[in-house]
């Protein structure tokens, strides 16, 4: 039965990050409105957590419920985390999109109550439900147990985006996401809307949906001059799917923060630029923008469903590059119907758009993550059901090197230079003929060649020697599969996390010694 002297809530992140994740942020101020103090617990490559500090922090801040908010990322390390809070008496509650693709899952890994798709209207019913003043059965887009039998709540329609707070900032230990520049890696995501008009087959997009919603557009004028008064931020990255849906707001956007004087990024789909929009977003302090161009193959476009022309692909990066913006581009590779030629056509598409395209992403291995039509079309056939159960599947996210604390133990040095092959040459998920993966491997070293030309600017022979190395890793790679992961990450691990091991150890100690005397 929910209790009503409940006043402290958890928040939790066991994804390992290098800046503050803005879902927690949006989530506190639901819970300080309900009467709730909020503490939040975050992994970070600064201060990595194990099992047992997610259950110490919980102990500590004397909570009666831990919300967890999770990815398709070390599922199993999750499912750990929770089945200790729960041996301690903890109320467990899980969102985010592998909760959402995935409720039943959790609900047997000892999650009380999994939160579907958007939670921010959920946890305020939730929020009455602890105080004794709603049911369980009344509120919509939850999953949980019942006499034994899991129960999925009727789907929550989409909220209205103004019933949104912004961030509250306050909950993140800022120390732990402050570089050397006194910058605060995550503070500088500003998320202006919410869904995305596209209906890819790799993308996950039904947790947000497909209906385009924003906040007005002087909110977002406002949380940013706050941000950057309070924080001295003065280059900002706005993180929404796409940011150009809606043409009147680009512009007014862009007129109402040119006073703020301050830069700033955002993404588009090529198919939802202009010349004008590129001009007027550069004239307003926009410095870069990025593309998920996805493919150069007309064949992959359509299978895809990106409704994206080749010839928009190409058209967009000029038509920004022309206005003066930084144009990132964002490729993908590893469709399970792609040939050499599928390949040839986007190494011809990467020269095509060559000298418009400052860089392109290092990552873009296929992974069919669940909940994506991708997953539903090849699970049964390439027989990769719930592969993040697995453990040999745990490190694997969209950019393998990145998701781990020493990149060196998983990734060769030209997977992590030039491009991120990682699941098309090990064929983690599909299997790839050896000519196709000899065409990849020219792609990837392509893609690196133009991106090293960008980084070393007037610096050849740094350009010659990343490549010269990249050729030797990618030979040894051939060579002496696992050997370069093998040495280089026994290395690092030596040399570069003794300290800190010896840092975290004593933390934990002490927090022991705290959890012991309470």
């Amino acid at each position: 039965m929910p209790s009503k002297t409940q006043s402290n809530f958890l928040l939790i992140y066991p994804t390992m990050l290098n800046e503050a994740p803005m879902t927690l942020g949006m989530l506190a101020p639901i819970l300080k409105e309900a009467g709730y103090k909020v503490s939040t617990l975050v992994n970070t490559f600064r201060k990595p957590l194990e099992v047992e500090d997610f259950v110490e922090k919980a102990r500590e801040v004397n909570a009666k419920i831990v919300g967890i908010s999770m990815i398709t990322f070390e599922v199993l390390k999750t499912h750990r985390i929770i089945k200790e809070l729960k041996d301690d008496g903890f109320t467990i509650v899980v969102g985010g999109a592998h909760p959402t693709d995935c409720p039943e899952e959790m609900i047997e890994a000892g999650a009380d109550i999994v939160v579907r798709n958007e939670g921010e209207n959920t946890l305020r019913e939730l929020c009455l439900y602890w105080k004794g003043e709603r049911k369980l059965e009344d509120i919509l887009g939850i999953t949980y147990k019942k006499d034994g039998k899991i129960i999925n709540n009727s789907p929550r329609p989409r909220m209205e985006i103004t019933d949104l707070p912004m961030p509250d900032l306050s909950i993140y230990d800022i120390d732990l996401f402050r570089d050397s520049e006194n910058f605060i890696r995550g503070f500088h995501r500003i998320y202006t809307s919410r869904g995305c008009p596209g209906t890819c087959t790799f993308c996950d997009w039904k947790v947000f949906g497909q209906v385009f919603k924003y906040y007005p557009t002087q909110e977002i004028i406002d949380e940013i001059k706050r941000r950057k008064e309070e924080y001295g931020l003065t280059s900002f990255s706005i993180a929404d799917d796409c940011f150009t849906v809606v043409p009147e707001r680009v512009f007014e956007f862009c007129e109402k923060i040119k006073p703020l004087k301050v830069e700033w990024r955002a993404n588009s789909r090529a198919n939802l630029i202009t010349p004008e929009m590129c001009e007027a977003m550069k004239e307003a302090g926009c410095h870069s923008i990025a593309f998920g161009l996805e493919s150069g193959d007309p064949e992959t476009l359509r299978r895809i469903g990106k409704r994206v022309t080749l010839e928009e692909n190409i058209k967009a990066p000029w038509m920004a590059h022309e206005a003066g913006l930084e144009v990132y581009g964002c490729l993908m590779t590893g469709f399970p119907w792609e040939t050499e030629k599928n390949v040839e056509n986007q190494i011809k598409f990467i020269r095509e758009v060559w000298d418009a395209v400052s860089l392109f992403q290092v990552s873009g291995s296929l992974m069919p993550f669940p909940g994506t039509a991708i997953y539903r079309q090849y699970v049964e056939e390439m027989d990769f059901k719930e592969y993040w159960l697995k453990p040999e599947h745990q490190k694997h996210g969209i950019q393998i090197y990145q998701n781990y604390r020493n990149s060196y133990a998983i990734s060769t040095f030209y997977q992590r230079y030039l491009f991120d092959d990682t699941y098309i040459q090990g064929e983690y998920f599909f299997k790839y003929t050896d000519e196709y993966k000899k065409k990849v491997r020219d792609m990837v070293f392509e893609i690196g060649r133009h991106n090293l030309l960008f980084m070393f600017k007037d610096q050849k022979f740094r350009q010659k020697m990343f490549l010269q190395t990249a050729r030797l890793s990618m030979l040894g790679h051939d060579w002496f599969p696992g050997l370069e992961m093998k040495i280089g990450g026994f290395l690092y691990d030596l040399f570069h996390h003794k300290g800190e091991r010896s840092k975290i150890e004593q933390t934990r100690n002490k927090r022991r010694g705290i959890a012991k005397h309470r």
